[in-house]
């Protein structure tokens, strides 16, 4: 009897594991959540890239978003003055977003995802930070645009 109990939890383990892998992998996602991610995903790129597209071409107007080093949410203003401050004391040298869920009702979606990043100040020690976002988007004109963010830290 110990080894079927032991056996099944380690098959139960092995599909919770897998089906979390699965999920991660975004293989049953319709081509309208597949659209949302890769705006999501194109959105860190230039993110990254300092380009200044973000927030600009991404964002709709009426934008607020939550981090968790902020005191209250901000506007889409105020996100592009502090993404520019932050471009000039450091960059990301690596990072990666790995999508949780993507819901959509109409012209709304919730994209829940993490990210990993590494970020580096002149030549002080890279730091990693490991944070949980809650994206709200909104299709305007055909395309996604960023309505609202939500992002807090969850490791380190």
């Amino acid at each position: 009897m110990q080894i079927s109990r032991a056996t099944a939890a380690l098959a139960a383990a092995l599909a919770f594991g897998a089906a979390s892998a699965i999920h991660a992998q975004m293989p049953t996602w319709n081509a309208e959540q597949k659209s949302v991610w890769a705006v999501v995903e194109q959105s860190w790129v230039d993110e990254v890239a300092q380009n200044g597209k973000w927030p600009a071409d991404y964002a709709d107007p009426q934008m607020i978003g939550w981090g968790s080093d902020q005191h209250s949410p901000r506007g889409k203003d105020s996100i592009a003055r502090w993404s520019r401050y932050s471009d000039s004391q450091g960059k990301t040298i690596q990072y990666e977003i790995t999508p949780q869920a993507i819901a959509i009702s109409g012209s709304t979606a919730v994209v829940t995802y993490v990210a990993t990043t590494v970020r580096q100040r002149g030549t002080d020690k890279p730091e990693q930070v490991q944070e949980a976002l809650t994206e709200t988007l909104v299709k305007s004109g055909g395309s996604w645009k960023f309505l609202a963010s939500v992002t807090w830290t969850v490791g380190k």
